[in-house]
């Protein structure tokens, strides 16, 4: 059996590996079409692939390149990115895009060890006005931006 000189690369590449199967799972019914006329699986399927192939690079880095090892998980700054994503998953419609996207970046930003209120401000701020502009107007997407209609 090989030995694993690097265990943060290998699990990463596990989860890339993953995370790719699941999409190729999900995506199975939906029509692929051809490079010319792509379906609507086409783009997922690639896409998946790509995740997939990187996995397996990560996993072969991490039997012949020495690299980190696995530091001790913290459970609550990996509960509070959770509860970024379900406050995020529950709230949109109630709350709008811009009020969400302020309390997702809060919520997750406490999560960090080293954050900064100006850092985390700056970064909510371009990623709320990037998220108002692209989903909208960008990719006409029926997103209501504020609490109100």
């Amino acid at each position: 059996m090989p030995e694993i000189r690097s265990p943060k690369n290998l699990l990463g590449g596990v989860l890339l590996i993953a995370l790719a199967a699941l999409a190729l799972w999900f995506a199975q019914d939906l029509p692929m079409g051809r490079a010319m006329r792509m379906g609507p699986g086409y783009f997922p399927r690639v896409l998946a692939c790509m995740v997939g192939i990187c996995g397996i690079v990560l996993v072969a880095i991490s039997l012949v390149a020495d690299g980190a090892k696995l530091d001790r998980w913290s459970w609550a700054r990996m509960g509070l990115v959770l509860a970024s994503i379900v406050f995020f998953a529950f709230a949109i419609r109630a709350l709008g895009l811009v009020v969400t996207g302020v309390g997702l970046v809060a919520i997750a930003t406490v999560a960090a060890p080293d954050w900064r209120w100006r850092e985390a401000t700056i970064f909510g701020v371009a990623l709320v006005a990037f998220a108002a502009v692209l989903f909208p107007k960008g990719l006409g997407l029926p997103l209501q931006l504020w609490p109100w209609p």
